[in-house]
């Protein structure tokens, strides 16, 4: 089985004695340490292994696991996916989750669709449903076009019921899997109407289109089975005798696929990749072997390895993931190559953050998080080295550090393979993030060599927009609210029908927020909802992207709400705190703008209110627009 997740590290010595450790603490009903589970979970786990680790995940459910993001997913399907559920709860731990699998009863698709009843009968956070080809019934003669694209209107039809339901029925979006294709008969039975594997590839791109319209996510089924190969996917005996939709020796690579998207769901995937040089980016060691003597392009096949993994990188970064260097290297000569060579595809712009000196790895690693203002479980790790890969392991164990091994022909595979860059559909605004954190390294060294604070955000020459909610930025706004979690003052989530409601909504105030200065455009970084109740106002949503903390963003929102406020003629604003286990750094928001505490609750949640005559506007470095 450790072949399935070549990615991750290799099994350590004294794992069993590790895991004992931790099922001795399950067992107590204690908490236990929530980056010795993760890193117990995320290794290259045999069968023995991987049932242990199953069994832990269904204790650990049981206690309060602080750091894991509970996740209740519904199961529906034409076969069984029972086999499914224990692999989920593994798949889980090593990405931070705490997954549940609910199975709605055998072939009860139509019924969920179109009943009202709810086999599921609890809220969820997600259904998954995997569809055979059978699950679509319409009739498809060979070489009748009409039939064929009824029979894919038909489908449709299905599929926009199943998401309908599960929004209506527990609350939640829903994950439909994508066809694997079947065993063909003939080269061109994809050009042929009416052929099982025309109509995969058709049913696919139905899929695919309604997730680009964000109607409903995909799971790539698809793509999984191509990658380990159709016969080693499909069992035909585990088919019929136990209704299983795939072999059920790959359940824990499918779960963790699955798990994946998950963790993009809910915000956990990697933002940023932080690399190696020497023997990573090029061949060879720049101090020793000059500019002249690295391997890169040159026509080698070692060379040409090296340039499709840094094309490989700025797809990554296009995509808005963050790439720093981490290297231990004289700075000036680091930079050489990206400099001077001409088979460098990566520049030094495409850095958010270079690390290069003497310092250890793991003190460079923190330096970049705290650089870019991420958390060290938003980081990945690649160096070529297997003793930097463990030292980093061992000293950063929120880090995903990824076995990428030694030869750069096998980067691109283990990283692609890892999931640790999963994303939802794409969106401006996350294809900005890398430039943006790239901005925001630029501003801290600013910020370190101007030592007025006035000085220092006047230099930045900030521009603000607040304006409505609209169908356009609809998209980011939904993902905003159920991905922020530490500038989040209630946590509330709302989905995609939800704010489009809000929009029509007369009573309620909609602003999506957004900010640009000198080094960057930052898209939409903050999200606020009130309700409008008379002469009282009522924040029911506030929150705001890490990536601009401290640059009075949330002192020019708060001004403009209130001078909003006077002009309607509201006597005052109240807004809610509810704390959660990520959101502590806002515990103090509203006290520090003015607010004063009208009650507070047993859980920690505090009521806040302030006058609108006597709200005093907090001073401000930037220009605010307000659009209406």
């Amino acid at each position: 089985m450790s072949s399935l997740f070549p990615w991750r590290r290799p099994l350590e010595e004294g794992w069993g004695a590790r895991v004992s450790e931790i099922e001795a603490v399950v067992a107590s009903g204690r908490m236990p340490d929530y980056a010795s589970v993760r890193a117990a979970a995320n290794q290259q786990l045999g069968p023995r292994e991987q049932l242990r680790i199953e069994r832990l995940a269904k204790r650990i459910e049981k206690v309060e696991a602080k750091g894991f993001t509970r996740m209740e997913l519904g199961l529906l399907g034409s076969r069984t996916l029972s086999y499914l559920r224990e692999p989920l709860g593994a798949a889980g731990l090593a990405r931070g989750l705490l997954v549940s699998g609910h199975e709605a009863p055998y072939d009860h698709v139509a019924s969920f669709a179109f009943s009202g009843h709810n086999c599921f009968e609890r809220r969820l956070d997600a259904v998954l449903a995997v569809l055979g080809e059978a699950s679509f019934q319409g009739l498809r003669p060979l070489l009748d076009r009409a039939a064929e694209d009824e029979a894919l209107h038909e489908a449709e039809r299905l599929v926009s019921a199943i998401g309908a339901a599960a929004r209506s029925k527990t609350g939640c979006p829903v994950i439909i899997a994508t066809l694997p294709p079947p065993l063909q008969l003939a080269s061109a039975d994809s050009a042929t109407p009416g052929s099982s594997a025309r109509f995969r590839l058709r049913i696919n791109r139905m899929l695919a289109d309604g997730a680009a319209e964000r109607r409903w996510l995909i799971w790539d089924q698809a793509a999984l089975a191509a990658r380990v190969g159709l016969e080693r996917w499909f069992d035909p005996i585990a088919y019929h005798s136990a209704k299983a939709p795939f072999s059920v020796q790959l359940c824990p690579l499918a779960a963790d696929s699955v798990a994946s998207l998950l963790a993009a769901m809910s915000g956990r995937s990697a933002r940023a990749l932080v690399l190696d040089l020497d023997n990573t980016l090029w061949g060879g060691v720049i101090g020793d072997d000059g500019i002249t003597g690295i391997r890169i392009g040159q026509n080698s096949a070692e060379g040409e390895a090296f340039v499709a993994f840094q094309h490989f990188l700025l797809g990554l970064r296009a995509r808005g993931v963050v790439l720093a260097v981490c290297s231990k290297n004289t700075d000036a000569i680091a930079r050489e190559p990206f400099r001077h060579h001409p088979d460098m595809v990566l520049k030094e712009e495409h850095i958010a953050v270079f690390q290069a000196n003497w310092d250890d790895k793991a003190t460079n690693i923190r330096a970049v998080a705290e650089a870019l203002g991420l958390g060290l479980e938003s980081l990945a790790y690649v160096d070529d080295n297997p003793a930097e890969r463990e030292r980093v392991r061992r000293e950063l164990p929120l880090v995903s550090t990824i076995e990428v091994g030694e030869d750069p022909s096998f980067f691109i595979e283990r990283i692609a393979r890892s999931g640790l860059f999963e994303h939802l559909p794409l969106n401006s605004d996350d294809l900005a993030r890398a430039s943006s954190y790239g901005g925001r390294a630029a501003v801290a060294e600013i910020r370190a060599r101007v030592g007025n604070y006035e000085d220092y955000l006047k230099s930045l020459e900030m521009q603000m927009t607040i304006s409505p909610f609209d169908a356009v930025s609809r998209p980011r706004i939904v993902q905003l609210i159920n991905k922020s979690n530490q500038f989040n003052l209630t946590t509330r989530r709302y989905d995609d029908e939800d704010v489009s409601r809000m929009q029509e909504d007369r009573e309620l105030l909609g602003w999506q927020v957004r900010l640009d200065d000198r080094f960057a455009q930052h898209g939409m970084i903050g999200v606020v909802i009130i309700r409008k109740h008379g002469a009282e106002w009522e924040i029911d949503t506030w929150l705001q992207s890490c990536r601009v903390l401290e640059r009075g963003v949330e002192q020019g929102i708060m001004n403009s709400l209130f001078k909003e406020a006077s002009a309607a003629g509201v006597e005052s604003i109240r807004g809610r705190y509810i704390p959660t286990e990520r959101n502590g750094m806002v515990s103090e928001f509203y006290p520090r703008l003015g607010f004063e505490v009208v009650t507070k609750s047993g859980d920690g949640s505090m009521n806040f209110a302030c006058g609108v005559a006597r709200y005093a506007p907090h001073p401000v470095f930037m220009n605010i627009s307000l659009l209406r």
